[in-house]
């Protein structure tokens, strides 16, 4: 049985394929909320474990901070979710025959 102490927690360890090509596809590692003083915005910082192993840090600025917001973005204009690293390969070939 897991415990779950965030909505944003049943995103970990998924695949993300992102709609933007200004963000990298990969595993979802962690996901933080944070208000970005400098911005006056909060963000969704992700860190992002790529093809290759290696992982990176992305921050997405968003209109507020609503867990509820962000599984909705996360699934609809953001990107698609996978739960495997094969299914989101299968897409992206998927994508290259079309």
């Amino acid at each position: 049985m897991s415990v779950y102490h965030s909505i944003l927690d049943l995103l970990k360890n998924k695949w993300i394929l992102f709609s933007s090509p200004d963000y990298p596809s990969g595993k979802i590692k962690d996901l933080n909320i944070l208000w970005a003083d400098y911005l006056e915005c909060y963000q969704l910082q992700m860190t992002i474990m790529l093809f290759n192993s290696s992982e990176v840090k992305i921050r997405i600025p968003l209109e507020n901070d609503n867990e509820e917001y962000y599984i909705k973005l996360l699934r609809g204009s953001l990107g698609i979710l996978f739960d495997k690293e094969e299914e989101l390969r299968k897409h992206i070939n998927a994508e290259k025959v079309i």
